[in-house]
């Protein structure tokens, strides 16, 4: 199950006696959390009917202490024990654990999170089979579009395709940064329901990639002093030059693979998938293809390993190198 099913399910009052929330995105976690809090705790029995605990400073016998201790006025007791990872209960206590998370009280519900698991121990490869065990993950890269869409729209708003595929580029697959860009922009968008790709720009920084692709376009049109500029500002943003290189370099290999399955007749979506790679990129590339024969991307990136050799050497000035590289891919 997924942690928005999850949360989905919890929202609807199906709450489960036991959940193991385990991966790197605390963001899940913590967005489970506060459904459970909202759906089962309230200011009048908090005190009763919550109880957390850190791994670290408690074991097993706490936990399940407290799951066992009776609920206020007949609600459900939340126990929550945050960071297994940190304090993995060995033996009788781990054991103890299992048994539990077999045989739940229905009375309460445990969450136990773990920001990290290692299935060779016995614990974990038990938790992790639970049909209650839920795996804290970002979406896949193909989904965040349809995932930022689908919040946006919890909350009244409408973001265009365009908008969230904007968005996405520039955080990332990073949900829990996404879901604050997001709710940025919709704070930023007021009154105006429907979101645009113009909103999310005023809002969220470009990315890197974006900066680049705007220096890619620079040198492909031959433009020298706005390539000298775009250089120039990232340099004096703290950039390092062999970074600068090292995206250059990728964004000529993006054009170039492109170019090779256009070659063949793909829409976009279908070179994206074949690549594995994110299709607000490809659509980007899709606009170089043209301009770009493969003998200029040939040469071009023969020009990227001259500059690369020399940003090596200590002899040699590192912007010095990246501005004699503009001047010569402008040629």
């Amino acid at each position: 199950m997924t942690p928005d099913k999850l949360i989905l399910q919890i929202s609807k009052g199906q709450i489960e006696p036991f959940y193991f929330l385990y991966g790197p995105e605390v963001f899940y976690q913590t967005e489970i959390i506060q459904t459970l809090l909202k759906q089962s705790i309230t200011d009048d029995n908090r005190d009763f009917n919550l109880e957390t605990f850190d791994a670290q400073e408690s074991n097993v016998n706490h936990w399940l202490g407290s799951a066992k201790t009776l609920s206020f006025l007949g609600g459900i007791k939340l126990v929550i024990v945050r960071n297994l990872q940190d304090a993995i209960p060995q033996d009788k206590e781990a054991q103890a654990l299992i048994d539990y998370a077999e045989n739940p009280i229905p009375e309460a519900c445990l969450v136990v999170t773990s920001n990290k698991v290692d299935r060779k121990r016995k614990l974990f490869k038990m938790l992790t089979g639970l049909k209650t065990a839920i795996p804290c993950e970002a979406p896949k890269e193909n989904e965040l579009i349809s995932w930022v869409r689908k919040r946006a729209e919890e909350s009244n708003y409408s973001l265009s395709s365009n908008a969230a595929r904007v968005l996405v580029n520039r955080v990332g697959a990073r949900p829990g940064i996404l879901a604050k860009e997001l709710e940025k922009t919709l704070i930023y968008a007021g009154a105006n329901k429907l979101i645009s790709e113009k909103d999310v720009a005023e809002v969220v920084g470009e990315s890197k990639t974006e900066n680049i692709f705007a220096l890619t376009e620079a040198l492909k049109t031959k433009n020298p002093e706005t390539a000298l500029r775009l250089l120039n500002n990232q340099i004096n943003h703290g950039e390092e030059p062999i970074k600068i290189l090292g995206t250059i370099a990728w964004q000529f290999r993006m054009i170039w693979e492109v170019k090779h399955y256009q070659k063949k007749n793909m829409p976009s979506g279908q070179i994206a998938k074949a690549m594995g790679a994110n299709p607000y990129v490809v659509d980007k590339a899709l606009q170089h293809t043209g301009r770009f024969s493969t003998q200029k991307l040939r040469s071009g990136y023969l020009e990227l390993v001259k500059a690369d050799r020399s940003l090596k050497s200590t002899s040699q000035d590192p912007l010095a190198v990246m501005q004699t590289l503009v001047l010569n891919l402008c040629l």
